[in-house]
């Protein structure tokens, strides 16, 4: 019997060793996920900026400008952006519309 029991306490430790290496490995990919998802929205929240300041201060978008925009907005707010981004998409939205020449 104390071989099987001897089995069963070094089973059972190296079944919790595994759970723990587990965990620390999920939990650094799940700080890795956040730190890339903060990355990926400042990036967009950089283009969004950007790509508005310029067609607010043109004072129109082109259909193509616009299409872009969409994309990438959609993606900041999906992703969490905030809402200094909306606003300056929601500006641009309102601009008038001048075919590309």
């Amino acid at each position: 019997m104390g071989v099987i029991a001897w089995a069963v306490r070094n089973w059972t430790k190296y079944l919790e060793h595994k759970k723990e290496t587990h965990q620390k490995t999920m939990d650094g990919l799940h700080q890795t996920d956040n730190l890339l998802k903060a990355g990926v929205v400042a990036m967009l929240h950089h283009e969004l900026y950007a790509n508005c300041t310029k067609y607010l201060k043109n004072e129109y978008v082109t259909p193509g400008q616009l299409n872009d925009l969409e994309y990438i907005f959609s993606s900041y707010k999906d992703l969490g952006g905030n809402g200094t981004g909306e606003v300056l998409y929601n500006k641009v939205r309102a601009l008038s519309i001048k075919e590309e020449e």
